[in-house]
């Protein structure tokens, strides 16, 4: 049960990875699973046995979560954005007793500074930067672009790759907002998409120019993965009380960016009751799966 519990929430990360808005690192912290898969990450070439078998129920859920989730989730966002969204922040939230745990209960080992005005300080300045920030909206940015081979087109998506690891990786920040703002989101979805497609339908031709496009962004991806895994395991070991207060400033932001673009029209009394049963749903939902 446990192993199905760990694939729900890869799931559920990989679901929140590609949805503009919505911070993958922050749920996996609110789902008690962010540090287990940073010290697996981290620790990769000196416990490569426990590190893959710690990582695979949570690697199968995140590729399921991409691959097989992203159409329907996109439906259920054009369909029911305002009940979707709220479900979303449900399961962030159900991660907050958790949060407030660890910095109620800190190591001994912590280094983190033991005022309460300095931890205070921690979350209102991230709670602060984040609302600001997800109060921008995505159409403020550049038009997409065309994703093209070469050695500039490809150093550039080197370099997005491993930003958009570290968006992943360090909670609070929305990787898929970002692109959509200079303009490569839709581009790398649907290259992604295309490449998934052909990959099903045999179609070698299509799946190796896509995945020629492609490699920079994933060699990208998993250097910044790891390199972000160890900046954010430097945090949780020495200064994890004041790194979950910050955190905790995340959270506590997460439903400004994640509600901000919902248009007004959607907020109709019956939408606003099934999106609070779909709150609480999915916030009994993250308790019951921690506690599991």
């Amino acid at each position: 049960m446990d192993y199905l519990a760990q694939i729900i929430k890869g799931v559920l990360i990989g679901t929140a990875n590609i949805l503009p808005g919505i911070s993958g690192g922050t749920l996996a912290i609110s789902m008690g699973v962010y540090e287990q898969i940073l010290h697996a990450l981290t620790h990769l070439h000196k416990e490569t046995r426990q590190s893959l078998s710690a990582l695979l129920p949570y690697i199968i859920g995140i590729i399921g979560g991409i691959t097989g989730l992203s159409f329907s989730m996109e439906f259920m966002f054009r369909a029911w954005p305002l009940q979707t969204n709220l479900a979303f922040i449900g399961l962030i939230f159900g991660g907050l007793p958790g949060v407030l745990r660890q910095i109620a209960s800190p190591q001994q080992n912590d280094r983190s500074p033991r005022g309460i005005s300095t931890l205070s300080a921690a979350c209102f300045l991230t709670l602060v930067i984040a609302t600001a920030l997800s109060l921008m909206k995505a159409g403020q940015g550049q038009p997409d672009v065309v994703l093209r081979t070469g050695l500039i087109p490809s150093l550039l998506l080197f370099l997005l790759g491993i930003m958009s690891a570290g968006t992943m990786v360090v909670p609070g920040i929305s990787g898929s907002m970002i692109l959509m703002m200079i303009g490569f989101y839709q581009p790398l979805l649907s290259a992604v998409n295309r490449t998934l497609l052909a990959l099903i339908m045999a179609d070698f031709p299509t799946f190796l120019t896509q995945g020629i496009i492609l490699a920079p962004y994933a060699a990208g991806l998993l250097l910044g993965f790891y390199l972000f895994a160890l900046l954010m395991e430097t945090l949780f070991s020495k200064f994890a009380r004041i790194t979950y207060c910050s955190v905790l400033g995340l959270v506590l932001s997460s439903p400004i960016g994640i509600l901000a673009g919902i248009p007004g029209a959607c907020f109709t009394p019956g939408a606003i009751a099934a999106a609070v049963v779909c709150f609480f749903i999915a916030l009994v939902f993250v308790l019951w799966l921690e506690h599991d």
